[in-house]
């Protein structure tokens, strides 16, 4: 020891007098794995490196590498002059040492006592860190050790390395040469190589890709990749045992006489911890397990905006000849929000789901077709910032009104219910309207929006340029008489009057008001057109003509007199569908402005109404809708089911189906005879246009209210190809687009679809004033390939026009949307 010290001093003294001594390069050195370390052996060891601090540099230098073999110095010299030296000791345990924590311990102790017999004290700081599990060598059963080769899970065996077969030995100049698993710090400051030995293993590393260093020539690995899994094996609990200890020593500066004080160090400490923790989080954030792919490739899982404008690339097909304008699509964008909840030493985090596919927080896309360039710019929007910040703060949803969720559970107690819910509006994103698409509405002064709408009577007033959200506001807060906390969320729209219609619902303890309202521009206030009593309903759509608008009123039970209405969250939770009752088509005239008639028919429900036609000679009204025999499509529409379909699980079949109402005139005397007597309402006939499955439907927009042949939507293959007759297969989310002529049932419909692909609702978009003279416009999601590509189909041939790729996946939905020449 003294010699040592005298040494040091020396070699202090003559770098004042000028003389320079290189700086040597920071390496790492490994200690070789024992298999059943002994306290003989761990003395032996402590022995070996206190010869090695002690020894001359005369009588046995230093081992280094065969780079340093011309320019050997002696070790006092080397040691007076290192900025930094980092000693890594690794100690694999065998099973025995894993039950004996001791051995740890002893290991540990006896690495820390061979550091303070080295001369080494006034100019070293030294801290000691305890990492978790190490890789160690597993056993064969022979009790040899088995290599890297024999265990397809090790880290060489499976393409990640530790270190690279080119890379050369290195050595320190306390331990000598090192062997090909130690880490390459050469080039990096003395606290980059602290913190690359700190962070080597488990979680740490793997902030720079790979399993070793920058710069190692390992094979490379994404940012953030998911660390290997333990299967639960004996050959990958093998992997997965064994204790390491890492002892850092960081030399100062040989100019630098002071020593690190304890707060210093302790702040140090702490800094490094954290960052620890977070990479550990994020590293934690990017694994992807089986679970997260199959949510994926489900097709309803988060995704991400895109607010810039970007350029598609065609993958198939040329661009539309043509067409122009922009397509504004509706669906969800969000379905899983992560929260934190405070526990008594820890964070937790947990996750809460909306459950109903309706109730998703929305994404806003626009897609724009320019013939002149032959260009398509997207660009998309998350338009419900607000109200996942609020289920982040609330961990979970608070509602405004009764039902103003679908079927999701809020995760939220009964004194929720009395929090003032005035702060849902005061973001532009704070509400969540996901449900459909109104262009250029007139509101708040400006009729150049794109308004999405929701059953709750929110207007969500957006940007058609850069789809930011302007403004959230009630149909109540334009007009005071639009009253009722249900709305129906397809609003109608007449070209003729550019009127904008819709109906709301005031759910009492007895009876619920509905009430026809209407927007327009002469009229931006809006007014009442008509209001009449019936019984609560899930009321998704409704139909408009020159003369009437049509309210069809589901056969439902409310319980308790409505008292489980007001204290509930969910509609369908409150609501019970009942196959006793008949459905209502309530007949209103918009030019008297009052319930003109009343039809009834056996229980159906739809979501969706087609078309309706007004006959004049006939004095009769038709309406096309997809029917179902109860609610059971809207109940089956849960995101738990639709990510797990299981082997029972299938979505009903609808089918399109016309209701006649006839002789409007004469039923308008008998129904103000009849003063209720359902005895005495007419009934509305039905007739099954085409028994082939569909949902989704749409037809050419210019001929709305109008005589149509053809119709467009979604289906599913393996139920085109049953017999009619045939009884209705299993299937879930809709896999392809089909064509019907309604007026020939003899025609076969025309079908698109390709492998594992799921399209959105088609817009039909007019070439000229043939009706089935234009383009088909889908977004489908591929669940392969976990993307999604906008789709142009000939509408008269039904062939692929075009295939464009998206920047990203847009969720399967049952979202709408709109185009805009």
């Amino acid at each position: 020891m003294a010699d040592s010290s005298a040494d040091l001093r020396a070699s202090s003294e003559q770098k004042q007098q000028g003389s320079s001594i290189p700086d040597e390069p920071v390496t790492v050195t490994t200690a070789t794995t024992i298999t059943t370390p002994t306290t003989t052996q761990i003395a032996t060891a402590s022995s070996n490196a206190d010869d090695i601090a002690h020894k001359s540099s005369d009588d046995n230098p230093a081992p280094v590498s065969v780079a340093d073999k011309e320019d050997v110095k002696p070790e006092t010299e080397t040691l007076s002059d290192l900025k930094s030296a980092i000693v890594h000791v690794k100690e694999a345990n065998s099973d025995d040492e894993k039950s004996d924590p001791q051995v740890g311990d002893t290991v540990m102790d006896s690495v820390a006592n061979t550091l303070q017999d080295t001369s080494i004290v006034d100019d070293a700081r030294i801290g000691t860190v305890v990492v978790g599990t190490a890789d160690s060598k597993p056993q064969s059963p022979s009790g040899s050790t088995r290599t890297s080769k024999d265990n397809p899970l090790s880290p060489s065996g499976s393409g990640f390395s530790r270190t690279s077969s080119k890379q050369p030995a290195v050595s320190h100049p306390l331990q000598g040469n090192i062997s090909n698993s130690s880490i390459n710090v050469a080039g990096l400051s003395p606290a980059e190589a602290a913190s690359a030995i700190l962070l080597k293993d488990t979680d740490g590393a793997r902030i720079y890709g790979s399993r070793g260093m920058p710069g190692s020539g390992e094979s490379e690995r994404t940012a953030f990749s998911p660390p290997l899994r333990n299967s639960g094996s004996p050959r990958s609990a093998d992997l997965q045992r064994g204790a390491h200890v890492e002892i850092t020593e960081i030399i100062s500066d040989g100019d630098s006489d002071a020593v690190e004080d304890h707060e210093e160090r302790q702040r140090r400490l702490f800094r490094a911890a954290e960052r620890r923790r977070i990479q550990r989080e994020q590293v934690q954030q990017s694994n992807v397990s089986s679970e997260d792919i199959e949510v994926l490739r489900s097709g309803l899982s988060n995704v991400r905006e895109f607010t810039d404008t970007s350029e598609l690339h065609i993958l198939n097909g040329t661009f539309p000849d043509g067409l122009r304008g922009s397509l504004y699509l509706l669906g969800p964008g969000r379905f899983d929000i992560k929260y934190n909840v405070q526990r008594e030493l820890e964070q937790a985090t947990r996750m809460f789901t909306y459950d109903h596919i309706m109730d998703a927080l929305p994404l806003l896309t626009k897609i724009s077709f320019d013939p002149n360039a032959k260009s398509i710019v997207h660009r998309s929007r998350l338009i419900a910032k607000q109200a996942a910040n609020r289920v982040q703060m609330e961990h979970g949803v608070t509602t405004k009104v009764p039902g103003a969720l679908y079927l999701s559970d809020t995760n939220q107690t009964v004194l929720s219910r009395f929090i003032p819910k005035s702060t849902h509006h005061v973001s532009p994103e704070g509400e969540c309207c996901s449900q459909d698409i109104q262009l250029f509405m007139p509101l708040q002064g400006s009729n150049q929006t794109v308004v999405c709408t929701n059953h709750v009577g929110a207007l969500q007033n957006i940007d058609p340029i850069d789809l930011h959200p302007r403004t959230t506001i009630d149909l109540k807060n334009i007009n005071s008489a639009f009253k009722g906390a249900l709305s129906c969320p397809h609003m109608q729209y007449d070209s003729n009057t550019r009127e904008h219609f819709t109906v709301l619902q005031d759910v009492g303890f007895r009876s619920t008001t509905y009430t026809v309202v209407s927007i327009s521009e002469a009229q931006p206030e809006g007014y009442v057109v008509a209001s009449f009593t019936a019984q609560a309903s899930v009321l998704h759509s409704f139909a408009i003509t020159q003369d009437y608008v049509i309210v069809p009123v589901y056969p439902y039970n409310v319980p308790i007199g409505g008292m489980g209405y007001r204290w509930s969250d969910s509609l369908l939770e409150t609501l019970s569908f009942n196959h006793g009752q008949p459905v209502f088509f309530y007949v209103i005239s918009r030019e008297y402005r009052r319930v003109q008639c009343v039809y009834r028919a056996p229980a159906f429900f739809a979501l969706h109404q087609i078309n309706a036609v007004q006959e004049t000679a006939t004095d009769s009204v038709s309406i096309d809708m997809v029917t179902y025999s109860d609610d059971t499509i809207l109940r089956r529409l849960r995101v738990s089911y639709l990510r797990k379909p299981g082997p029972s699980f299938s979505l009903p079949a609808g089918v399109v189906r016309r209701f006649q109402l006839n002789g409007i005139t004469m039923e308008a005397t008998r129904y103000v005879g009849s003063r209720g007597n359902l005895s005495l309402i007419a009934p509305a006939h039905s007739l099954v246009l085409r028994s082939e499955p569909i949902e989704l439907a749409r037809i050419n927009p210019m001929i709305a209210a109008q005589p149509y042949t053809y119709l467009y939507g979604l289906s599913h293959t393996e139920r085109l190809r049953m017999q009619p007759n045939q009884q209705q297969s299993g299937a879930s989310m809709y896999n392809c687009i089909v064509k019907l002529n309604i007026n020939d049932a003899s025609v076969s419909p025309q079908v698109w679809s390709r492998t594992h692909c799921y399209p959105s609702e088609p817009v039909f978009v007019p070439r000229s004033d043939k009706e089935d003279d234009g383009y088909v416009l889908s977004v489908f999601f591929d669940s392969m390939r976990i993307t999604s590509c906008l789709l142009v189909l000939d509408a008269k041939s039904f062939k692929e026009v075009m295939i464009a790729q998206l920047p990203a996946a847009i969720p399967i939905s049952f979202g709408h949307g709109k185009f805009s020449i």
